[in-house]
């Protein structure tokens, strides 16, 4: 009788650990865990509150950023432009371009448009029109560089690519709405 009793408490015991025991810790570490979560978002807001004091005031600086990016991403393309100034920069440091290749202007909310050109320079006007072109006011990215020496001159033949960018006012308001 005894050794009955003590296996039926045994097996009470096993049944309670299993079933109810180890379900509820697991439960309770879930809810740990998410609580957790919730307190580490709400620190995040509540760092974001003091920093901003207010949303409107967070969303009118980033009004401000947006416009002041508009500057780099002007609403047409204007390609002929951007070739007109790198003419210009050109005679301004001495060297002679004498191929200009516009690419397809790409679609999408930002518009991309490669010019590929070819000119001849010394090697030190060379890095530094590159320099003022991409430092330019407007957003340039100088995608591929060739370049060529015959060996007898201090006159290099290259080749650069540079995308130029816009933004597509029409894609920008649709995807605003």
């Amino acid at each position: 009788m005894p050794l009955l009793t003590l296996l039926i408490c045994a097996t009470i015991g096993i049944f309670y650990w299993q079933l109810i025991y180890l379900p509820i810790q697991s439960e309770i570490l879930k809810f740990k865990t998410e609580t957790r979560q919730i307190q580490l978002i709400r620190a995040e807001i509540s760092k974001l509150q003091t920093r901003h004091g207010n949303f409107e005031d967070f969303v009118e600086t980033n009004d401000e950023r947006l416009a002041l990016a508009q500057e780099y991403f002007p609403a047409e393309m204007d390609d002929e432009k951007f070739i007109a100034e790198l003419y210009n920069l050109a005679d301004a440091k001495n060297i002679l371009i004498y191929s200009v290749q516009t690419g397809e202007n790409s679609g999408g909310e930002i518009q991309t448009q490669s010019i590929k050109i070819r000119a001849e320079a010394e090697y030190i006007s060379l890095l530094n029109f590159i320099r003022e072109v991409v430092d330019g006011a407007r957003l340039v990215n100088f995608e591929n560089f060739s370049i060529e020496s015959d060996g007898k001159t201090n006159i290099l033949d290259c080749e650069m690519e540079f995308s130029i960018f816009a933004a597509n006012i029409e894609k920008v308001n649709v995807a605003k709405r």
